[in-house]
């Protein structure tokens, strides 16, 4: 019933007589101390690519919801003829900007405002399986860009609050974060730069809250390996500020090395708001513990050639072998090792105890099998090496 009155609101007799770019230019000065740099950026990108060209001079008293939305699905036909194209992304945003303006007229001209639906990306919350497995990898193979995704999940930090955090602002003592500054990509104001964007640090906007989180005790060590007084928690190459999109594709190519396909900051946000961050399992992982791990002393044959399986790519990349060098250690086809490292087909033992004396007896993954209970202490003692 609500949004029904909504459409009504919006539909009414509206008197206005400025022209839609009238209204925007002045919503865009009226609110641009209440936005964020680079959403100010974006907005102003939209309306001069995407709807002043077609309604530029058109009266705001022209503008209905129904005229939006005809405007909305003949969007991206519009943008193929210019050669671009519209992703759902864009056009939520141009849906957004739309309907903040004409909202705006009607505030202005005291006919009461509506809020109009806006159709943005529902994210799924990670799956229990996922966590664990993030939490597993992050454990064994220290970096910032996995260290930043159990921030997002555990704690609920965005990827520009990640990128603007400074060691100043954890206290390893309270285990606390203090959120309070955040990195954007903008335009560049000068217009004959060699870069088009530039990076900025700047302060949350104050109508978002500026908050205080919670710190899960078992990160405080990993995190302490980054902490360096006066310096961001993520930094780039140059020990500098880094850029959120830079760390996002990073943190994507791990996730991908490691199986885990469809995995994003949003996704792993959505999990925290949802309340469906489960820390038990990080916890639980941090500290040896793993109820679906056989006990050191028995030997499950069965369990140990499949979690072998499970890890064969990771163990694989860190240790620096390519598929065809891995398949001559283990003398078998390179079709035949693609089958078991993608788990289309079993290992058999001979390929297990051949594999656990590669990864074994690498310095760079020793410790990540025993960890892993992939050399359990019955298998130890099977061939006298406890």
């Amino acid at each position: 019933m609500a949004g029904n009155k909504d459409k009504k609101s919006i539909n009414k007799k509206n008197t206005d007589k400025r022209t839609f770019r009238e209204v925007a230019e002045a919503w865009l000065a009226d609110n641009k101390d209440n936005m964020a740099t680079t959403t100010y950026d974006r907005y102003r990108e939209t309306l001069e690519r995407d709807v002043y060209p077609t309604y530029k001079n058109t009266p705001i008293k022209d503008i209905t919801l129904e005229e939006m939305n005809r405007f909305l699905a003949n969007a991206p036909e519009m943008a193929k003829k210019q050669g671009r194209t519209l992703k759902s992304g864009t056009l939520q945003i141009i849906r957004a900007v739309m309907s903040n303006v004409i909202q705006y007229a009607f505030a202005d001209n005291n006919n009461g405002g509506t809020v109009i639906d806006r159709d943005f990306t529902s994210y799924e919350t990670l799956l229990p399986e996922e966590i664990e497995t993030i939490c597993l990898r992050a454990k064994y193979n220290h970096c910032q860009e996995l260290l930043a995704a159990l921030l997002f999940i555990f704690c609920g930090i965005r990827n520009g609050e990640i990128c603007g955090l400074s060691c100043d602002d954890i206290d390893l003592e309270r285990m606390e974060i203090y959120i309070h500054k955040t990195v954007h990509r903008v335009s560049n104001p000068d217009k004959e730069a060699r870069k088009k964007t530039r990076l900025v640090l700047e302060d949350i906007p104050r109508k978002k809250q500026v908050r205080k989180v919670p710190i899960p005790a078992v990160l405080k060590e990993y995190i302490n390996e980054y902490m360096i007084p006066g310096r961001m928690l993520i930094r780039n190459k140059d020990g500098l500020m880094t850029d959120p999109r830079t760390l996002e594709n990073k943190m994507l190519r791990i996730m991908d090395a490691f199986g885990l396909k469809n995995i994003n900051p949003e996704r792993m946000r959505m999990t925290y708001q949802k309340g469906k961050s489960d820390e038990q399992i990080l916890t639980n992982i941090f500290l040896g513990i793993r109820p679906d791990r056989p006990y050191s002393g028995a030997m499950d044959m069965t369990w140990l050639t499949d979690e072998m399986t499970r890890d064969l790519e990771p163990l694989r990349l860190l240790v620096g072998l390519s598929h065809d060098e891995i398949c001559t250690l283990l003398g078998i086809s390179e079709d035949m090792y693609n089958e078991m490292e993608n788990g289309r087909h079993g290992m058999s033992w001979d390929q297990y105890l051949a594999l656990l004396f590669i990864f074994h007896y690498n310095g760079r993954t020793n410790d990540v099998v025993d960890s892993l209970g992939l050399f359990p202490l019955s298998l130890k003692e099977k061939i006298k090496l406890a």
